[in-house]
């Protein structure tokens, strides 16, 4: 996180702005908490990181020294706490497709016909 934004944007695809947004939210909606053992900031890397690069949690558990069960604990903590907010986190377009995507032919399967 002290890198600079290109090393955040590439641990987790996210600039530290928007993770910093991301806490807030979790912490001021008290979804999240920290414990005595991890902090919210290190429940949050841990969950982006998994899901943002795909790795599996064997993986994470040699980066952070945590068991894998620790690991799979908190980010199921945390996945919980970002679907109570996904009203405020995840903005609806309805039903409105883009015409680049509704026009191309690489997305067809996935719009029911």
């Amino acid at each position: 996180m002290n890198r600079g934004d290109r090393h955040c944007v590439e641990q987790i695809h996210m600039k530290p702005v928007v993770l910093y947004n991301l806490y807030d939210v979790l912490t001021s909606r008290d979804v999240l908490q920290s414990t005595q053992n991890v902090s919210i900031r290190e429940q949050v890397i841990v969950f982006l990181q998994i899901i943002s690069r795909n790795q599996r949690f064997y993986f994470i558990n040699d980066i952070y020294y945590k068991s894998v069960e620790t690991i799979y604990r908190y980010f199921k903590i945390v996945l919980k706490a970002v679907l109570k907010l996904y009203k405020r986190l995840i903005k609806d377009l309805g039903d409105t497709v883009p015409t680049e995507i509704m026009n191309n032919h690489r997305f067809y399967f996935y719009f029911k016909v």
